[in-house]
Protein backbone atom coordinates (compact mmCIF):
# COMPACT_ATOMS: atom_id res chain seq x y z
CA UNK A 1 0.00 0.00 0.00
CA UNK A 2 1.40 3.41 -1.15
CA UNK A 3 1.24 6.70 1.77
CA UNK A 4 -0.23 9.37 0.28
CA UNK A 5 1.61 12.95 1.24
CA UNK A 6 -0.54 14.54 4.30
CA UNK A 7 -1.42 18.49 3.29
CA UNK A 8 1.13 20.89 5.29
CA UNK A 9 -1.32 23.46 7.07
CA UNK A 10 -0.66 27.68 6.09
CA UNK A 11 -1.80 30.07 8.17
CA UNK A 12 -1.61 33.57 7.25
CA UNK A 13 -0.61 36.64 10.13
CA UNK A 14 -1.37 40.26 9.65
CA UNK A 15 1.54 42.38 10.48
CA UNK A 16 1.27 46.15 10.83
CA UNK A 17 3.80 48.72 11.62
CA UNK A 18 4.00 52.91 11.50
CA UNK A 19 6.88 55.03 10.96
CA UNK A 20 7.03 58.47 12.91
CA UNK A 21 7.89 61.70 11.20
CA UNK A 22 11.28 63.47 12.94
CA UNK A 23 11.25 66.95 12.45
CA UNK A 24 11.86 69.92 10.24
CA UNK A 25 15.07 71.50 11.06
CA UNK A 26 17.54 74.47 10.06
CA UNK A 27 20.77 75.18 10.13
CA UNK A 28 22.93 78.67 9.69
CA UNK A 29 25.74 80.05 11.77
CA UNK A 30 25.54 82.33 14.65
CA UNK A 31 27.92 84.63 13.08
CA UNK A 32 29.02 86.46 9.34
CA UNK A 33 31.77 88.68 8.56
CA UNK A 34 31.31 90.72 5.38
CA UNK A 35 34.37 92.12 3.04
CA UNK A 36 35.41 94.89 4.57
CA UNK A 37 35.85 97.81 1.71
CA UNK A 38 36.83 101.42 1.55
CA UNK A 39 34.73 104.18 2.30
CA UNK A 40 32.68 105.58 -0.76
CA UNK A 41 32.37 102.13 -1.54
CA UNK A 42 28.33 101.52 -2.21
CA UNK A 43 27.41 97.69 -2.09
CA UNK A 44 29.20 95.67 0.49
CA UNK A 45 29.45 91.85 -0.10
CA UNK A 46 30.40 88.70 1.66
CA UNK A 47 28.94 84.89 2.48
CA UNK A 48 26.91 84.00 5.39
CA UNK A 49 27.97 80.97 5.50
CA UNK A 50 26.46 77.58 4.92
CA UNK A 51 22.67 76.75 4.91
CA UNK A 52 21.17 73.59 5.51
CA UNK A 53 17.50 72.45 6.08
CA UNK A 54 17.03 69.14 7.22
CA UNK A 55 13.39 67.66 6.59
CA UNK A 56 12.95 64.50 8.81
CA UNK A 57 8.83 64.44 8.50
CA UNK A 58 8.80 61.67 5.90
CA UNK A 59 6.10 63.09 4.28
CA UNK A 60 5.19 65.31 1.52
CA UNK A 61 4.60 68.84 2.90
CA UNK A 62 6.67 71.32 1.37
CA UNK A 63 8.48 74.05 3.68
CA UNK A 64 10.11 77.32 2.76
CA UNK A 65 13.22 79.23 4.35
CA UNK A 66 12.82 82.65 4.38
CA UNK A 67 15.27 85.63 5.62
CA UNK A 68 14.89 89.26 7.14
CA UNK A 69 17.11 91.67 8.08
CA UNK A 70 17.77 94.85 10.46
CA UNK A 71 19.26 97.93 8.46
CA UNK A 72 23.26 97.77 8.82
CA UNK A 73 23.95 100.65 10.95
CA UNK A 74 27.60 102.06 12.38
CA UNK A 75 29.13 105.53 12.67
CA UNK A 76 27.43 109.01 13.52
CA UNK A 77 24.14 107.43 12.63
CA UNK A 78 25.09 105.80 9.02
CA UNK A 79 22.67 103.41 7.73
CA UNK A 80 21.90 100.97 4.84
CA UNK A 81 19.47 101.32 1.80
CA UNK A 82 18.98 98.01 0.71
CA UNK A 83 19.94 94.38 1.86
CA UNK A 84 19.85 91.37 -0.97
CA UNK A 85 20.24 87.73 -0.19
CA UNK A 86 21.21 85.91 -3.17
CA UNK A 87 21.09 81.68 -1.88
CA UNK A 88 23.23 80.47 -4.72
CA UNK A 89 23.63 76.98 -5.59
CA UNK A 90 21.35 74.75 -3.83
CA UNK A 91 22.01 70.79 -3.01
CA UNK A 92 20.34 68.45 -2.42
CA UNK A 93 19.99 65.04 -0.92
CA UNK A 94 17.15 62.52 -1.10
CA UNK A 95 13.79 63.08 -3.38
CA UNK A 96 13.53 67.04 -3.41
CA UNK A 97 13.46 70.19 -6.32
CA UNK A 98 14.80 73.16 -5.06
CA UNK A 99 15.57 76.00 -7.96
CA UNK A 100 18.22 77.87 -6.96
CA UNK A 101 18.87 80.92 -4.57
CA UNK A 102 17.92 84.58 -6.73
CA UNK A 103 18.87 87.91 -5.25
CA UNK A 104 15.80 88.73 -3.08
CA UNK A 105 15.57 91.73 -1.18
CA UNK A 106 15.19 91.56 2.63
CA UNK A 107 13.77 94.28 4.63
CA UNK A 108 12.09 93.52 8.40
CA UNK A 109 9.37 90.95 6.94
CA UNK A 110 10.66 87.55 6.42
CA UNK A 111 10.54 86.96 2.44
CA UNK A 112 10.71 83.31 0.66
CA UNK A 113 14.69 82.97 -0.41
CA UNK A 114 14.78 79.14 -0.72
CA UNK A 115 11.98 76.55 -1.49
CA UNK A 116 11.21 73.06 -3.22
CA UNK A 117 9.17 72.66 -5.56
CA UNK A 118 8.70 69.03 -4.75
CA UNK A 119 9.68 66.51 -2.40
CA UNK A 120 9.09 63.49 -0.81
CA UNK A 121 10.56 61.31 2.07
CA UNK A 122 13.01 63.03 4.39
CA UNK A 123 15.58 65.04 2.69
CA UNK A 124 17.92 67.71 2.55
CA UNK A 125 18.73 71.13 1.02
CA UNK A 126 21.89 73.12 1.92
CA UNK A 127 23.28 76.39 -0.03
CA UNK A 128 25.74 78.97 0.46
CA UNK A 129 23.64 82.38 1.04
CA UNK A 130 25.63 85.83 -0.44
CA UNK A 131 24.31 89.20 1.39
CA UNK A 132 24.66 92.25 -0.34
CA UNK A 133 24.47 95.07 1.69
CA UNK A 134 23.74 98.87 0.18
CA UNK A 135 25.21 101.87 1.35
CA UNK A 136 24.62 105.29 0.65
CA UNK A 137 27.13 107.32 -0.96
CA UNK A 138 27.90 109.58 1.95
CA UNK A 139 28.67 106.67 4.58
CA UNK A 140 30.73 107.70 7.25
CA UNK A 141 33.66 105.31 7.96
CA UNK A 142 33.28 103.14 10.82
CA UNK A 143 31.79 99.47 11.89
CA UNK A 144 28.39 98.70 10.75
CA UNK A 145 26.33 95.82 12.10
CA UNK A 146 23.06 94.21 11.19
CA UNK A 147 20.94 90.99 11.80
CA UNK A 148 20.08 89.02 9.19
CA UNK A 149 17.46 86.24 10.69
CA UNK A 150 16.81 82.99 8.63
CA UNK A 151 14.14 80.60 9.41
CA UNK A 152 11.89 77.55 8.45
CA UNK A 153 8.17 76.85 8.35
Amino acid sequence: MALLPTAAMAADTGTTFSLTGGSLTLSVPATATLTNAASGTTTITGNLGPASVTDARGGVANWTASGASTAFTGAGGSSSTAVSYVGGTVTETGTITVADGTATTLTGIATSVVAPTSLSGNNTASWAPTLNVTMPAGALAGSYSGTVTTSVV
